[in-house]
């Protein structure tokens, strides 16, 4: 028998029929880009809240809608506007920026009336030749994201037109086949959803239990049911160590960053490429094992600079980061601690905000004087392995997620032809 080409390599199993392939504008779909005419809000047309959401590029994401931000345009604005207002099971598709990201207007986006800006359009089915979902599915696939990487233009401002989106070539089976498919790819979307809740809400339950614990809000029991000694309070000069040690004869030459979002990482992994000096790390400081490092950068992640445990092996750091090793406690304890706000306020008062307004300047002494909580060894791991089994919850999420996105990008690329 011939090999049918236009099928697909994965298939349910009780469709026969072959696969077409045609452009968008020989099924009957349309493409529709927002108005541009004089009647355009800008400015003083926007409010917080209204008749009409106009989106804009920050609502319209490579993960779909995203509504952290809304402007809304009145009912007598909306009404004078020729092109762009959505109809349910419209595909929206971003023409101008972050050219192609997708997103869908079924009944679960909970706006009545939307609008597209200038630098989108909209695709609606106008027949029952194509299933809209099963269209969005194919439009987050590798081969027409592929297409549209090929036939968008400019390098500074990439652009795509509707000219050409409507030349697009979709592959489709039967209108049955095609809802079977859309069905089957949003209920392993349904699985991923809960799998991403479920991993917020462990990672806010935590936050709301380090809270409580270094508040001493919630405490632990002794093994006999009575409570813990109370806490004590140690300044971080006291339980730790100012580590020194500069990589003589550049016997090491593994450079760390310590990075706001990721802790401590290979400086090559992080920034892709070597930063220092290779030939010339004498001055940098030796980070063992579990040695602890201050960055003294403030970022949106870090206000007053982050404080990460190094998990990986022997390395050098600039001398421009705190290095230090805990002797007395915990060390998951206070790797748990220092990832919480409850020393920033000691940082900001201690700061000269006087050099750079990037960098936290700190003298040494001050910052050792760091007042810590200290509970009784005992206290400290039962807090800390407490949080660790919460860790371990939120981790398994993390790679079911990352195991399930990876299977259903397999799904798309064999699913669609």
């Amino acid at each position: 028998m011939e090999k049918q080409i236009n099928n697909p390599k994965l298939r349910f199993s009780e469709f026969k029929e072959e696969w077409k392939k045609k452009r968008l504008g020989e099924i009957g779909i349309t493409v529709i880009d927002g108005d541009r005419g004089t009647n355009y809000p800008n400015g003083t047309d926007f409010s917080d809240e209204g008749y009409c959401l106009f989106m804009n590029a920050k609502n319209v994401t490579k993960n779909g809608f995203s509504f952290i931000q809304k402007s809304f345009i009145t009912k007598e604005k909306d009404e004078l506007l020729r092109k762009g207002k959505l109809q349910r099971f419209d595909i929206v598709i971003t023409t101008r920026g972050s050219v192609g990201h997708i997103s869908y207007y079924d009944l679960n986006v909970p706006f009545e009336h939307l609008r597209i800006n200038s630098g989108m359009a909209l695709i609606r089915t106008t027949n029952e030749i194509i299933n809209s979902d099963y269209l969005y599915k194919y439009f987050n696939s590798n081969q027409i994201q592929n297409e549209i990487d090929k036939i968008s233009f400019g390098s500074a401002q990439p652009q795509l037109t509707i000219t050409e989106i409507i030349k697009l070539k979709i592959s489709f089976p039967t209108l049955p086949e095609q809802t079977k498919i859309a069905n089957f790819l949003t209920a392993v979307n349904d699985k991923l959803t809960q799998l991403k809740k479920k991993k917020s809400l462990l990672e806010q339950y935590k936050k709301g239990a380090m809270q409580k614990l270094f508040s001493q809000e919630l405490r632990f029991k002794n093994e006999n049911g009575d409570d813990f000694a109370e806490w004590e309070e140690k300044t971080l000069g006291e339980i730790a160590i100012k580590i020194t040690t500069k990589n003589r004869n550049n016997i090491v030459n593994n450079v760390f960053t310590n990075s706001a979002s990721q802790g401590i990482v290979n400086q090559r992994d992080f920034f892709d490429k070597d930063i220092a000096n290779q030939n010339n790390l004498l001055n940098y400081y030796v980070v063992e094992n579990n040695d602890f490092v201050y960055n003294p950068r403030i970022s949106n992640f870090a206000p007053v600079g982050p404080i990460s445990r190094n998990h990986l092996q022997t390395g050098v750091m600039s001398p421009l980061y705190s290095v230090f090793r805990i002797i007395h406690g915990n060390l998951d304890f206070f790797e748990v601690f220092f990832s919480t706000s409850e020393w920033h306020e000691y940082m900001e008062s201690i700061a000269n905000y006087g050099a750079r307004a990037d960098r936290m300047n700190i003298t040494s002494s001050n910052f050792y004087l760091m007042p810590l909580p200290f509970p009784c060894h005992a206290e400290q791991t039962k807090i800390a392995n407490f949080l660790s089994a919460i860790d371990d919850k939120i981790n398994h999420c993390g790679v079911q997620i990352e195991k399930m996105e990876g299977w259903k990008k397999g799904l798309l690329q064999k699913m669609f032809v």
